[in-house]
């Protein structure tokens, strides 16, 4: 092979869509394009071509495991610490210790990911992520929003209390989104999918003037959510999986986790004696074995299967 060929072949570039049909022409397997085409978006996205990460393929392993724990045990230390210390250290003391600990995991995430360490560089984003609400609810308290007086009054406590919760959602929601914006790290849309569902049912409170909702409310405002929530992990999906995206993250799973939790979850707690509503239920779960067909996702598939004879909650439920 000359030298003139070699340099030639080194300046070629394939985009996702011609690998793909080279394996539809049978240069090599379906399955290894889309494996090729994973390392790809994986290797522009660190930044690192012609290196191999440092980091085990993401999946389930004890590398990843242990990645997971340990952001479990950071987020739970920290709660634990602060709710220890908190009539010690007040509002301002908890606010300041959070701030330093989130710039820490903050600053080590995004060193470990310009090195390599995907996984453990957005595990630390994400406990900063999950940290917002802390900082959030502390900064309510020192402007007095938390007040004893305020507090006190009892006929403006659920309202004044659902729109400090609503502020404190919209803002974990706001920092999961940017977050991702910089940091494509598929997990940090899990707080945003928790706090989107806290954040509808505290909006349905507010329009039904009521402290807490009935059940009925809660099981068809569960169903509307865990739609939406679908829904806005279709798009993320649609949108950040793109060619042209530098990214190689599942950012609809955990949307589409949450979601099916509360559409799904709802939609079986809703109580009914109709045989007609049974049948519709079983049309519904087996659109949901469709869904997964279509999409490609055993997520839906799982909770497809439980027709109204396998529903867990038994007949006395929809």
């Amino acid at each position: 092979m000359s030298d003139s060929y070699q340099a030639n072949t080194q300046e070629l570039l394939f985009s996702s869509d011609d690998i793909y049909r080279a394996a539809e022409e049978g240069v090599f397997s379906r399955s290894d394009a889309e494996k090729l085409v994973q390392w790809g978006y994986e290797q522009q996205f660190n930044r690192r071509l012609l290196l191999p990460a440092p980091e085990h393929h993401k999946g389930f392993n004890l590398v990843t495991t242990c990645y997971y724990f340990g952001a479990m045990l950071m987020i739970s230390a920290c709660a634990w610490f602060l709710g220890d210390k908190w009539d010690e250290l007040g509002s301002k003391g908890i606010f300041v210790t959070t701030l330093i600990y989130m710039t820490a995991a903050a600053s080590l995430g995004v060193w470990l990911r310009n090195k390599g360490f995907v996984i453990g560089g957005g595990l630390l984003v994400t406990v900063v992520v999950t940290l917002i609400p802390l900082v959030t609810y502390t900064i309510e308290d020192m402007f007095g929003l938390w007040s004893k007086t305020i507090l006190e009054d009892y006929e403006r406590f659920y309202p004044i209390t659902h729109v400090l919760c609503i502020v404190i959602e919209i803002a974990t929601i706001a920092a999961a989104a940017f977050a991702i914006k910089f940091v494509r790290f598929g997990f940090l849309t899990a707080p945003m999918a928790v706090s989107f569902w806290f954040f509808a049912m505290n909006i349905a409170c507010l329009i039904f003037e009521t402290d807490s909702l009935p059940n009925t409310k809660i099981e068809w405002v569960s169903v509307i959510v865990g739609i939406t929530t679908i829904v806005v992990g279709h798009v993320l999906e649609k949108t950040l999986k793109r060619d042209n995206h530098s990214c190689s993250e599942d950012f609809a799973f955990w949307c589409y986790l949450f979601g099916m939790f509360g559409f799904w979850g709802g939609l079986t707690s809703i109580s009914s004696d109709s045989e007609l509503i049974l049948l519709l239920y079983a049309v519904i779960n087996l659109g949901l074995i469709g869904t997964s067909l279509y999409l490609k996702r055993r997520l839906f598939l799982v909770f497809g299967r439980h027709t109204p004879l396998h529903c867990p909650f038994g007949l006395q439920h929809i």
